[in-house]
Order: C-alpha cells, then sequence, then structure tokens
C-alpha cells in the first residue's frame, strides 16, 4: 500500500500542495466565504473595478461593438458545442471503442497529442483564463453603465475559478442585446485568446524552436489494441520510430506519408533505434483501403543542436521551449473553457443566455420552466459524455 501511495503522492506533489494551500485560505477566511450548494465557495473583493472603469471609459465603443460581435459567436458557439456534445455520446452509445471528446483538463492528466498537462502551465493558464473571462464581462458592463459590485474567486469542487458581480437588477432591465452581450463577453474573449495563442505558437515560438532541435523520428504512448500490428509485431510504446521500408523518416508526418502507399494486408519494414520490424498492415476501421498499425497518442521526438545546449543558448532554448509548451497548452485550455461556457447549463454564461431567451420568447413562468428543462438536459448529457466510457470499463 505505502510502496503506491508514495510515488503517487511525489508524481502530484505540487497539486495537493496548490489545494492544501486553498483549504488553509478557506479556513481562514471562511467568516467572509459564501457557500452554495455545500460545494461552491464564493470570496468577494473590490479588486480590479476602477481597472474595469478606466479601460470602458476610454475604449467605450469599440468595447460595446466587440461586445454586439460577441453576441452572434456565442450563440452560434452554444449551437455548435450543444450539437458536439449530443453527437459525442451518440458515437459513444453506437461504438463504445470510440475515444470520447469529452474530458475533465486537470493537471497530471494525458491529452492525446499533447501528453499530460504540467501543474504549472494548468496553474498560470487558468489565472490568465480567469482574468481575462471575468474582467471583460465587467468592461462590457460598465461600458454599457451598469454598475460591478464585486469581483471574486470561486472553487467549485476541485475547479477554481473567478467571477463578477453587475448589477442584476439593472442589467435586467436593459435591452436584450445589452444583456446578451454582457453574457457573451467572456466566452467570446477566451476565444479570442485561444486564436491570439495559436497565432504567437505559429509564426513566432514554434519556428524559433523548430529552428534550435534537430527531428529524429517519433513514439507513441498507447495502442489502439492488442490485436493490431504495432502491437503484435512487439514493438513497444515509448520505441523511437526512425522510418520505412528502408526510407529515413524524421517526424510522423513523413512515415505517414510513406505509408500511404502501402495497401491493407501487405508487409512493411518499421525501422527503430534499435533494430527493424517486420508487419503485416491492417485496415483502417473508419475506411478499409487505408493502411492501419494500431497505435495512438504520437508524437515526434528531437535533439537539441549542440549550440543551443550550452551556456546562455541554453537558457533560451528552454525559455522557448517552456513558452511554446505553455501556449499550446493555454490554446486547448481557453478554447476549451470558452466553449464550455456557452453550454446552455445553469451554471455557465450560456445557461443565463438560454435563460433570457427563453425569458423573452416564452414569458417569464413558462420560460423559466423551459431554461430548467434545457439545463438538466444539457447537465445529464455532460455527465453521460464523462462517465459513459468509465461506466463501460467496469462492465
Amino acid at each position: 500500500m505505502l510502496s503506491t501511495v508514495v510515488p503517487w503522492i511525489i508524481q502530484y506533489k505540487y497539486i495537493l500542495i496548490f489545494y492544501l494551500v486553498i483549504i488553509a485560505l478557506l479556513f481562514i477566511k471562511r467568516k467572509q466565504i459564501e457557500v452554495q450548494g455545500k460545494i461552491i465557495f464564493l470570496y468577494r473583493m473590490k479588486w480590479g473595478l476602477k481597472w474595469m472603469d478606466k479601460v470602458s471609459q476610454k475604449y467605450r465603443e469599440w468595447i460595446i461593438l466587440l461586445g454586439y460581435i460577441g453576441v452572434g459567436a456565442g450563440f452560434v458557439g452554444l449551437v455548435v458545442i450543444s450539437y458536439v456534445l449530443i453527437k459525442n455520446l451518440i458515437d459513444l452509445i453506437a461504438n463504445p471503442a470510440t475515444p470520447s471528446g469529452v474530458s475533465l483538463v486537470l493537471p497530471g492528466i494525458n491529452v492525446p497529442g499533447l501528453g499530460i498537462l504540467p501543474f504549472w502551465y494548468w496553474l498560470i493558464a487558468i489565472f490568465i483564463i480567469a482574468l481575462v473571462h471575468e474582467f471583460a464581462h465587467g468592461v462590457v458592463a460598465r461600458a454599457h453603465n451598469i454598475e460591478v459590485k464585486n469581483t471574486g474567486i470561486v472553487l467549485f469542487g476541485p475547479i477554481i475559478g473567478a467571477f463578477v458581480e453587475p448589477n442584476e437588477k439593472k442589467m435586467a432591465k436593459d435591452k436584450d442585446i445589452v444583456q446578451y452581450s454582457i453574457l457573451a463577453a467572456g466566452a467570446f474573449t477566451n476565444v479570442i485568446l485561444a486564436v491570439l495563442s495559436i497565432l504567437l505558437l505559429t509564426f513566432a515560438f514554434a519556428p524559433a524552436q523548430q529552428a534550435m532541435v534537430e527531428p529524429t523520428g517519433f513514439t507513441f504512448d498507447a495502442y489502439v489494441n492488442e490485436q493490431l500490428p504495432f502491437a503484435q509485431a512487439g514493438i513497444a510504446s515509448g520505441t523511437l520510430i526512425t522510418g520505412i521500408n528502408g526510407v529515413t523518416t524524421t517526424d510522423f508526418q513523413q512515415f505517414s506519408s510513406e505509408l500511404a502507399s502501402i495497401k491493407p494486408g501487405e508487409t512493411i519494414t518499421v525501422q527503430t533505434a534499435d533494430k527493424d520490424y517486420a508487419l503485416q498492415v491492417a485496415a483502417n476501421p473508419d475506411d478499409q483501403k487505408k493502411p492501419f498499425l494500431g497505435i495512438q497518442s504520437i508524437r515526434n521526438e528531437f535533439e537539441i543542436k549542440p549550440e543551443y545546449s550550452i551556456g546562455i543558448w541554453s537558457v533560451i532554448y528552454y525559455v522557448v521551449d517552456w513558452i511554446a509548451g505553455f501556449l499550446r497548452w493555454l490554446f486547448l485550455l481557453s478554447f476549451g473553457i470558452g466553449l464550455f461556457n456557452l453550454l446552455p447549463l445553469p451554471i455557465v454564461d450560456g445557461g443565463r443566455m438560454a435563460q433570457t431567451f427563453l425569458h423573452k420568447l416564452k414569458g417569464p413562468e413558462i420560460g423559466e420552466r423551459r431554461y430548467r428543462q434545457v439545463g438538466l438536459f444539457f447537465l445529464l448529457i455532460l455527465l453521460l459524455n464523462l462517465f459513459f466510457p468509465l461506466i463501460l470499463k467496469l462492465f
């Protein structure tokens, strides 16, 4: 028992320390904290209110314009994420082997294609995302001369976030478009942050990083199943793949291009850093005419060029590499959180938008009833997306 617990504690030490600090702060500030539903903890502050006023006054017209654009983007996002969530559940039920497209992205979680989310990336990204999201709500509200009473920190179970509290009564009396623009501002700004992150990565830090390294091949973390070619050939996960049929490949894209000319059933030779493997190519389950090797969580590998491994250049490489990695996670987290906040759920902005829309469409009484029904439906869909794969594993 101890032999398994101690390594686990060491592996997740920063996460454990972080939540111990959060619990200690909750205890110290317990008299100023409001508890809702036994798992939601709200700590209100006045931090940032003057900054919201200053920015909203200086750029009022631009903020209002972006807020109105955000309304259209918000409703499109609400429809898209709702459709994706329902379709993903249908795909899971129809084919339980389908990887789930929905998961909690927390430190220590392995995300296919990106690897394990580092704690510090997660903490810094969540801080930036929450700051941008909530201040966007506040700035748009102030641009429409709606009072923002408080800012604050929220803990929803293990999920930490931030919030702002506009004057709800005054906001409810304003025009529909104003209400929608305030509600959609956070998610819309998160999507903008995600786009800026990927642009910065693509045109600045990724090219800089690539100029400092030499590609050496690719590795994979897992098999699709044990009956497919790589597993049958005994090529272990983590093995560096360096070529196919005598052709040297320095990354998965080159390997995939060579593989594309191979038909299912043909025998190929896969080169690795240690030895060559002969295996028979399988058919792709989605397209029987295409080849399939049965591996997943693939990533390209590289070596740092000698000139960037010593002295000040090694520091520069480390900084570029760290920022490039951070921007990848910031893109994923900001885009994902932005879309999640557009779901028609009671606890997020999309729910508030749906509530406002249904109240105007059906009247306060019937609209509220329809809103609760829609919220409950999508909460059930979300939970099934998260836990259906885990339930299947139990049986």
